[in-house]
């Protein structure tokens, strides 16, 4: 199995030297170095188990085994000099977390799986039951300015537990929060203009509370006027609408 630690983080967040952390856990220096230096360091479980418990934190904070951010330190250095290498500062782990759990502040828990050399991300809800069902890509492109597009808004919720309309501008601010952390100009929606209701039934059987998981694939618009987004149509096609924000 393949991961990486986050003994690094760790330290940094607790503001933790080398020598400090060797007196708590009992560890030489030179060891503490190696696992900090080379995060894809295998260690056994007395050592995670011992510097869990030092750092205060559980084992599976100590170590990341999704693959998509294990790989990462392995791409960046591989793709470091590539001009269109644009996402360290974008969707890098660290960036990924920090988004996860915007997200989670909104209610659901969700998978973030970069790729295209993390140009682009998925985001979709984790295998646990939820209220709150999410599919979309973000995608973020640099030329004068630094642009967040969201495709593919896909949202359902169980309407009898949750209200669409709240769920989605909360995804809407979330995602300006993010893009402000990360001083991106400026942020993009691409959404269907179609509004009709349709039902999804393989959602209602998921769940055993009281269920309706029918959904419109377009978003109202007024959701994108109150958050102080440009409507901009598209001359070519009447199925897609593009709401644009400026933030910087």
């Amino acid at each position: 199995m393949d991961y990486k630690n986050n003994v690094k983080e760790l330290m940094e967040e607790r503001e933790m030297s080398l020598n400090k952390l060797s007196k708590l856990c009992e560890r030489s220096i030179n060891t503490l170095r190696s696992i900090k230096n080379d995060p894809s360091k295998n260690f056994n479980m007395d050592s995670a188990s011992e510097l869990a418990q030092v750092f205060n934190c559980s084992i599976k904070d100590l170590i990341e085994d999704d693959i998509a951010l294990v790989y990462f330190d392995k791409v960046y250095e591989e793709q470091k000099d590539n001009p269109l290498f644009i996402n360290q500062q974008i969707f890098s782990p660290k960036n990924s977390k920090y988004l996860k759990g915007l997200l989670a502040e909104v209610g659901v828990s969700c998978n973030i799986s970069p790729y295209s050399n993390y140009r682009t991300t998925m985001v979709k809800n984790s295998e646990e039951k939820s209220s709150i069902i999410v599919d979309f890509n973000l995608r973020v492109t640099r030329t004068d300015i630094t642009s967040l597009y969201i495709v593919d808004f896909f949202v359902i919720v169980n309407r009898i537990l949750v209200n669409e309309a709240a769920i989605k501008d909360a995804f809407i601010k979330a995602f300006e929060i993010y893009a402000r952390k990360l001083n991106i100009d400026e942020i993009t929606f691409d959404i269907p203009t179609d509004h009709e209701v349709q039902k999804d039934h393989i959602s209602d059987r998921l769940t055993d509370l009281p269920s309706d998981f029918s959904y419109t694939m377009g978003t109202d618009p007024s959701i994108f006027v109150q958050n102080n987004y440009e409507c901009i149509r598209n001359p070519f096609t009447k199925r897609q609408v593009t709401w644009k924000k400026v933030l910087n």
